[in-house]
């Protein structure tokens, strides 16, 4: 017999989204099948575990004391050098090849290098006025000392 319909009611059952009828057809099912009726009895063994071990997000004062600590800090600010010294590596090694490989190649016509090198130009200038805009406006942020 082929039990995925089941399966899948027992799921719409444990999930609460089973209708009457369904749930009438699968009770039905259930008092003839002894490994549907073992499905749902783990199912539903699993679904009591899942609930009585749910994650609990920490009190805002245990954040606030994390993220004003000294060791937070300074993960953080080791973690955003190295990440800055990596995107500058990549970047400059980016921009080498693509000088080397495209802009210098003659095989490339003009106007394609011309215009390549503008859309690069202009959205450089883009991304840093936006960076430049949000660090102003963060800077003068007036209810950045409001705690949620």
């Amino acid at each position: 017999m082929d039990h995925k319909y089941y399966k899948i009611l027992i799921e719409k059952k444990i999930d609460k989204l089973i209708d009457d009828d369904e749930l009438l057809m699968l009770n039905k099912h259930l008092e003839t099948c002894e490994e549907c009726r073992n499905d749902l009895k783990e199912v539903e063994e699993m679904e009591k575990l899942i609930k009585m071990h749910r994650y609990r997000s920490p009190e805002d004062k245990i954040w606030t004391e994390y993220k004003g600590g000294f060791y937070a800090k300074i993960e953080r600010g080791i973690g955003w050098i190295f990440f800055s010294i990596g995107i500058i590596v990549l970047l400059i090694s980016g921009m080498f090849y693509f000088i080397r490989d495209f802009l210098l190649d003659s095989s490339v016509s003009l106007i394609l290098r011309f215009g390549i090198s503008a859309l690069i130009i202009g959205f450089i200038i883009l991304l840093v006025s936006i960076i430049r805009e949000r660090v102003f406006f963060n800077k003068r942020e007036r209810y950045k000392e409001v705690k949620r």
